[in-house]
Order: structure tokens, then sequence, then C-alpha cells
């Protein structure tokens, strides 16, 4: 009972963070989000995906990139009241011109295009509500995942993953990030409890018992769906797969049960191949992959610059306003977290490293991919290649790192979440910072005292006027939710304690 009331505080917590994010965020402030919506849009109004060469954005989409009506804050860094208006068909059409955010696979944009329409600001706000749900969910599969390996202990830490602000970046926005994050937290957290073990179906020793072996079919056939449709949502889940190879070998998974998982993600991965060859230029749809457009005399490639970039938005991404913190500040951020990272000989962290490794080979082949187009096109720096927030796919995988020190990671984190939010980012989408007031911690400023940015004409909402309450609330939940915890894991060490002394 006390463990369902951890969930709930959990929820609690976590969704006032990202309501706090989703009330907050002015239009189309989100990476890449105006191209995202402008997707789903055309899917809504056509019933059909688009090609990576055909007109598919739409009028009000077109204006809001140019900083007109609605502008897209993510292009202008425009700070305006918010003026919600019902579509006309001017809105609609005719197509403005190609998208290339047709480069992704089609499955979010087919569900989301159910909450299209009605106008620019309500079809934004539901988009990014279906996008916070999907972070919840990534938040409660982290959970379950801890508490596998973990204990309580493990339920807690995962509400971490609210605090780190790049992770809501990636998130929140209105895209197929959240939806391809909560589809691999899901399938790792099923690999990860699957109730198989050595005495299951299949195995020597005689036969299952009905109910373990309904239990054990049930949870092969949703791990073989949530790995091919995480695999058909983005392209970043491929490499994470490999999480399931190691819980398959350290519960001796049954030849029937990976045959199925494996033959599911072929599929997936063939299907997806296929579309993506018919919609763009190549099967990967990665643009990094399409010949070059031009050729020109090659130019050394700026190395230092993509590093610091993949370094800089690996800490925080700012992504619209070009805000970041300085070099001291990511110091002072990373390094006490770096400290606190506990590692310990265990399946879980097997899988969280073979993740990691595979995942920044994957990374590695998308960067030498950009920098075979630049070197032909003559480009210092390649276009793509140096995108440090795809890192926190992971979270739900690696937050678990944390678990010896959950209290002082949680502080460290709370701290840093409030100062690069509520002191920076905040102030920045109400139009008062600059590249002219550069500090100690961020490369725009002043500083502002925290609490302070308005912003109930500017965000999005819901509740964009209700900001300073959410965070209250977020954090009183966490601080609840550590107390219970802890009282849990007290009760826990009486009893076992009282059980050695009888036993003695």
């Amino acid at each position: 009972m006390r463990t369902r009331a951890l969930y709930a505080l959990l929820i609690v917590a976590a969704g006032a963070r990202l309501l706090l994010a989703v009330g907050a965020m002015p239009p189309y402030a989100g990476l890449d989000e105006a191209w995202h919506v402008a997707r789903v849009a055309f899917v809504a109004r056509e019933h059909r995906q688009p090609n990576i060469s055909e007109r598919s954005i739409p009028p009000y989409i077109g204006r809001a990139i140019r900083g007109e009506e609605l502008p897209a804050f993510g292009e202008t860094r425009a700070v305006r009241s918010i003026v919600d208006r019902p579509f006309v068909a001017g809105d609609l059409v005719p197509y403005e011109s190609p998208n290339y955010e047709a480069q992704q696979p089609p499955i979010y944009y087919a569900i989301a295009a159910k909450l299209a329409g009605g106008s620019a600001v309500g079809e934004l706000r539901r988009l990014r509500l279906l996008s916070a749900l999907f972070a919840l969910i990534v938040i409660l599969a982290a959970a379950s995942i801890g508490n596998r390996w973990f204990g309580t202990r493990g339920v807690v830490v995962a509400v971490l993953i609210a605090s780190l602000p790049t992770w809501i970046t990636l998130v929140i926005r209105a895209s197929n990030d959240a939806m391809a994050c909560a589809l691999a937290a899901a399938a790792i957290a099923v690999s990860a409890c699957h109730p198989e073990r050595s005495e299951g179906p299949g195995r020597a020793g005689g036969a299952a018992h009905p109910p373990r072996f309904l239990a054990t079919l049930g949870m092969t056939a949703a791990e073989a769906l949530l790995w091919a449709l995480a695999i058909a949502t983005k392209l970043y889940v491929w490499p994470i797969a490999i999480v399931a190879l190691v819980f398959w070998r350290v519960q001796r998974g049954s030849t029937v049960r990976i045959a199925i998982v494996v033959i599911a993600c072929a599929v997936s991965a063939l299907l997806t191949m296929h579309y993506l060859s018919a919609h763009t230029h190549n099967a990967f749809g990665d643009f990094g992959f399409d010949a070059p457009a031009h050729h020109a005399a090659p130019r050394p490639i700026a190395w230092g610059q993509m590093a610091k970039i993949t370094i800089a938005s690996l800490v925080w991404t700012s992504g619209q306003h070009a805000d970041a913190l300085r070099p001291l500040a990511m110091l002072l951020y990373v390094i006490p977290l770096l400290a606190l990272v506990r590692l310990r000989r265990s399946p879980y962290f097997a899988a969280a490293g073979f993740a990691v490794a595979a995942f920044a080979l994957a990374q590695a082949v998308n960067a030498a991919a950009f920098i075979r187009q630049a070197r032909a096109a003559g480009l210092a720096l390649p276009l793509g290649g140096k995108e440090g927030w795809y890192w926190y796919a992971l979270a739900p995988l690696v937050i678990c790192v944390f678990a010896k020190h959950a209290r002082i990671a949680a502080l460290w984190l709370l701290a840093w979440d409030v100062v690069i939010t509520e002191v920076a980012l905040f102030h920045d989408y109400a139009g008062v910072t600059s590249p002219g007031g550069k500090n100690v911690l961020f490369t725009w400023g002043p500083l502002h005292a925290p609490f302070t940015a308005h912003l109930a004409n500017i965000g999005v909402g819901p509740l964009a006027a209700h900001l300073t309450a959410l965070r209250i609330v977020h954090i009183a939940a966490i601080g609840v939710l550590f107390a219970l915890e802890s009282s849990l894991h007290d009760r826990h060490a009486h009893i076992g304690a009282a059980a050695d002394a009888n036993a003695a």
C-alpha cells in the first residue's frame, strides 16, 4: 500500500514539473517544434504522410516561422501576448514549402493528427500535453526499473529525471521525441522485469504452472510490441535495444521469447526503412546520409566547435534563445553529480553500460555522416551530428546511478533546476535578457531573482499564470516522497533486524 503511495507522490511531483514546462513555453519555442506541428497539421488535413520534397507547411506555421502572427519563439525570439483565434481556410492551405521533418517515421504524426485543428494555440497546447503524458510514462517506467533493482529507493530516484532541464527540453515540446522515449522506457522496463526464469516455460524440470505461463507469454508479447513500436518511432531508439540482450542473458531467456522479440524488431525496422526510402532520400530518413547538395573545396572541420556545441547542449539544451551555461557553471553543475555516481557489478549496470556504448557508437556514425557532407559542401561546421540532447533518451536507464546518494542528488538537481529555469529560462521567455548581459553562470543576462518572470500572456499554457504554485507543489511532493521512502526503509530494516534476533 505504501509503495502505491510512493508512485502517487511520484506522479504528483513529476506532473507538476511537466505542467510547469508546458505552461511557460511560448508558441513553438521547442527545438524544431514548428516543423513537427506543421507535419501533424498536414497529416490531419490530407490523411497521409508528406514526403521530403513536397510542399507541406500550412500558411499559419509559415507565418509563425517568419515572425508574423503567433510568431515561432524558437525562430524569432519575439515576445508578444498570445492571441487565440479559430482557424480559417487561409490558415491551412495552400501549403508553402517542404518540411524537413518529413524525414521522421510516421507513427507519432498519425496519432497526434487526432489532436490537430481548432486554433493554433489550442492545437499546440493539446500536442504539448500529449508530450507531457508520454514524459510521465518515461518517469513511471524508470521507477519500475528502479524498483526492480533497487527497491523503494529506485522509485524515488526516478523523480530526478524531471529535474534535468535538457530532458525537459527534449520531451515536453510537440514532437515525436516524447513518444519515442516513452516507448523505449516502457520496453526497457518490461525487458528488465520479465517474469521468465530458468525454470520457466520450455525449460527442463517439468511444465510451468498455467498462470505463470500466461503471465510470461503476455509479458513477451508486450516486450515485442513495445520494442517494435519504439523502433518505428525514432531512429535513436535503435541502439538502446541492446539492453534487452543483457537482460535476456541474465534471465536465461527462452529461445521462443528471444525469437519473438527479435523478429518483431526486425520487421519493424525493415518496414520503417521501407517507408523512409519512399518518403525521403535514404533508408534512415536522416539527411546526414543524403548525397551532398553541392560540391566545393573542402575546409578543415571545426572539431572544437562541434565538441563545444555537443557538450553545451548535453548540459543544458537552451534551444531557441541561444542562452547557455558558461564553462565554469557547467563544471559547477556536472562535477558534483559525477562524484555522486555509484556503480556496482549487477545486470542493471551492465545493461546501462552496453546501452551507453551502443548509443555512443550510433552518435559517432551520425556525426561521421554529417562530417562527410560538410567536407563535400565546403563547410567547416557540419549541419548535424552534435546533438547533445539526444543522450537524454537514456535517462530512464541510467538515473539509478544516483540511487546510493539519492537525497544529495535530489537537492543538487533541484537547486540547479530552479537556477536554470526560474533564474534564466523564464526570463529569456519574457524577453528581459540578452547576449549583452553575460554573467558568471549564463551567456545571456543579467541574472534575475527566481519566480519574478511574468509569462501569463506569453506561455501557451495551461496554468501559465500559476507557475510558482506548480514549482511549490513539485518541490513539496519530492520532499514528502523522500520522507515516505525513508520511513519505509527504516521499517524494513527494523523488521529485518527483529527477524535476525528471533532466528538467533
